[in-house]
């Protein structure tokens, strides 16, 4: 009776371990850096802004921004800004899905004013948000190990007590059919 409890309560978390995995994959787009990196930028009216200059990822190699290069005219006056993940959508263009013809555009949900507001990708910016993220990171990684140490813990504590429950259960079915 412990045997097949326990192996049932495995085989319960492995599957929904890889449901939750599945449905996390399933959600997820295909987009092609190549593509994007160019794509012309939308404000919230719908009017062109400018177009991606550069995409930038996180250690992780996960999208951490875009560089939206705005109101170049004949290569002249361009202003490059960051519009961080969250802030935009990426959607293939109008008749442009098919693998050898993909074109992307970029929505960002501001105004023209509010993207004035948007810092500069210069040297400065780039400084900060690195330092940004390497203290995230320590924070994270401290985070993390304690985090572990409690889920370690907790999860040795939880089968001590399923343990002594069933072996419990067993002594009362073993008094019971005596």
């Amino acid at each position: 009776m412990r045997k097949f409890t326990t192996r049932a309560m495995g085989v319960s978390l492995l599957a929904g371990g890889v449901a939750l995995s599945l449905s996390a994959v399933a959600a997820e787009g295909l987009y092609t850096m190549d593509e994007l990196n160019d794509a012309d930028v939308f404000d919230s009216t719908g009017e062109e802004i400018g177009e991606v200059e550069d995409i930038l990822l996180s250690d992780d190699m996960s999208l951490h921004s875009l560089v939206i290069e705005t109101g170049e005219v004949l290569d002249l006056g361009g202003r490059e800004v960051i519009a961080e993940r969250g802030t935009f959508t990426v959607a293939t263009a109008p008749g442009n899905a098919d693998f050898g013809s993909v074109e992307y555009e970029v929505h960002v949900e501001m105004t023209q004013n509010e993207l004035k507001e948007l810092p500069e990708y210069d040297q400065d910016w780039w400084n900060q948000t690195s330092q940004s993220l390497q203290q995230a990171w320590e924070n994270t990684k401290d985070v993390s190990e304690n985090a572990w140490e409690n889920t370690k813990e907790a999860t040795s504590s939880a089968w001590y007590n399923v343990k002594q429950g069933v072996e419990e259960m067993g002594n009362e079915a073993g008094q019971a059919t005596e």
